[in-house]
């Protein structure tokens, strides 16, 4: 019996619906039961508050009158409106870690949408965030962030029908806070052997040949 019990490794999310039932079972009546089966099932479907896993579509590099942009296209399966807004802010700050840039831009899509770059504008666009460090320096950015995503839910093509919302800067920094994971989208391009001179950034990206800008999509 030591042995069999001794190779059973629960994992926390069992545990802790083990937990609930040993407490349900000590309680009486049938109400107690229906309280903390609801109570259980709640807190393990609270959104992430990281936003979703998130695949890379496209990173243009872009110069516009001597400033560099870098606009950063990703998709996402199944997301709702806050999700996707979660989902870009992470990334656009991953992306602002690892490059320098005057203004970053993350476009999210749902993973049935458009794969064309000359698609990705107005209801292919599940949420969007503008950062700039230095706003003052950016055509139409008086703040440091832009941020919007569509409240509706993708239709089989990967359009969405739904209302527009706009973020407060308040808004924005209460997500970002809440925030426990940092991570950038799946790149299904990348070569794991380059990853580590990925990281290194700087100096080489600053050589890489760069597109003419134009005005950021969505706003």
């Amino acid at each position: 019996m030591k042995a069999i019990l001794g190779k059973f490794r629960p994992s926390k999310r069992l545990l802790v619906i083990l937990a609930a039932a040993f407490g349900v079972s000590a309680a009486s009546g049938g109400a107690a039961v229906y309280v903390s089966r609801d109570a259980l099932m709640a807190g393990l479907s609270k959104p992430n508050t990281s936003g979703l896993e998130c695949t890379m579509l496209r990173t243009l590099k872009l110069s516009h009158n001597g400033q560099r942009w870098i606009r950063m296209h990703v998709k996402t399966d199944r997301a709702d409106g806050e999700a996707r807004m979660r989902t870009a802010l992470r990334v656009v700050g991953a992306l602002a870690k690892a490059e320098s840039a005057d203004l970053y831009q993350v476009v999210v899509l749902d993973a049935a949408g458009p794969e064309d770059r000359a698609q990705v504008r107005g209801a292919a666009i599940g949420a969007e965030v503008l950062f700039a460090p230095g706003p003052q320096s950016v055509p139409g950015m008086s703040e440091t962030f832009r941020a919007s995503y569509n409240a509706g839910t993708a239709n089989s093509v990967g359009v969405f029908h739904g209302k527009t919302v706009d973020l407060s800067m308040d808004d924005i920094r209460m997500m970002m806070a809440a925030m426990d994971d940092h991570s950038s989208c799946i790149d299904p391009s990348a070569d794991p052997s380059e990853a580590k001179t990925a990281e290194a950034g700087g100096a080489e990206h600053a050589a890489e040949p760069e597109e003419t800008a134009e005005a950021p999509a969505g706003h």
